[in-house]
């Protein structure tokens, strides 16, 4: 049986109290990428332990790249017989023998540190890692295959909150766009492999995701500002704290993802917060206030000419998860709420 965080466990019985089809996964073998991130690291739990509370038998089998944080991050796990883990390149042709029922991908760089540091890597890691995945796909017949996608691929626009038919320019010549245009190119690949093969793919797009086993201290607002809290250090905002944000937690998102694979029928779905924006500033404060023992404050200081490259050029709208609430999901994580279990969990509580 899973003995996680309680935090963590406490996400993972909720989201499987959904109206969720769960029995599409009964005995069936799914390969999750980009295991040591978040979101994979959520969706691997959730499929342990949808075995040990529902008996469903799901075989999981999590892709990454280094053994030591998969070591680190799923301990005694890794002894379990319905859980492998494969070490490979996500852009190399698939080492996975036997039967796969579902691919789910999520192997990307998702950092500005990343981006700029790796753009190369960034736009490989989402085309050519798309490519190999949905061929091993195709060939294992596999019944459904996720692309976890971004707000970023909408592109600069006027509206506020885009929907998924809404699309905006990218400029293809910053470095910067190696990530909103890899996952451009990701997502055509999956319509045409839907067109050419007549294969089962389909598109979560999703922004500012938070919550336990998060990245902290990467060079994004969020996990900066929790970094702060955790260390007990005054929040560092390096603008004038006016951007917004839209946040969803990893539960909420966790929940969408399994509806949009198990329940929906459509190809394309928004599924983030659209209830609820925050300014930087405002989450600094926010913070603050829910974390008085902390004795901290929030303060400005000026990016460094590296962090400014990092920025997105323009700004981006919301997503506007409408088509997803009316098939079924629903954000129910308040911010104060979500920000209180992130801390929580980095806490040991």
């Amino acid at each position: 049986m899973l003995d996680l965080n309680q935090v963590i466990m406490e996400d993972l019985e909720n989201v499987s109290r959904r109206d969720i089809d769960w029995e599409k996964f009964r005995n069936a073998a799914v390969l999750v990428t980009g295991a040591n991130g978040l979101i994979a690291t959520y969706i691997t739990y959730l499929l342990l332990y949808l075995n040990d509370t529902r008996g469903l038998g799901v075989h999981v089998i999590g892709l990454a790249r280094n053994p030591e944080k998969v070591k680190a991050k799923y301990g005694s796990l890794l002894e379990r017989e319905d859980f492998e883990m494969v070490y490979q390149d996500v852009t190399k042709p698939l080492q996975v023998e036997g039967a796969i029922d579902y691919i789910i991908h999520t192997a990307s760089p998702t950092g500005p540190k990343q981006f700029m540091g790796a753009p190369v890597d960034t736009i490989l890691a989402n085309v050519a890692g798309t490519y190999q995945l949905l061929e091993a796909a195709r060939e294992k017949e596999s019944r459904g295959f996720l692309l976890l996608s971004t707000r970023e691929i909408y592109g600069s626009g006027s509206k506020d909150f885009v929907t998924e038919g809404d699309y905006g320019a990218v400029d293809p010549t910053l470095v910067r766009s190696c990530y909103p245009e890899g996952k451009r190119m990701s997502e055509t690949l999956c319509a045409a492999y839907n067109a050419q093969y007549g294969m089962g793919c389909k598109v979560v797009r999703i922004a500012h995701t938070y919550g336990p086993g998060m990245l902290l201290r990467d060079g994004r607002v969020v996990g900066d500002f929790l970094g702060n809290v955790v260390d007990g250090k005054d929040i560092t905002m390096n603008s004038d704290g006016s951007g917004t944000l839209a946040l969803t937690y990893i539960g909420d998102v966790l929940a969408g993802i399994m509806q949009v694979i198990c329940n929906f029928q459509d190809f394309v779905y928004n599924i983030s917060n659209s209830t609820e924006t925050t300014s930087v500033k405002e989450l600094a404060n926010t913070l603050c206030g829910l974390f008085p023992e902390k004795g901290i404050s929030p303060r400005f200081q000026p990016a460094s000419e590296q962090e400014r490259a990092g920025y997105l050029a323009n700004k981006l709208g919301f997503l506007d998860s409408a088509k997803a609430m009316a098939e079924g999901w629903e954000q129910k994580t308040p911010l104060a709420e979500g920000m209180r279990r992130t801390v929580r969990y980095f806490s040991g509580q």
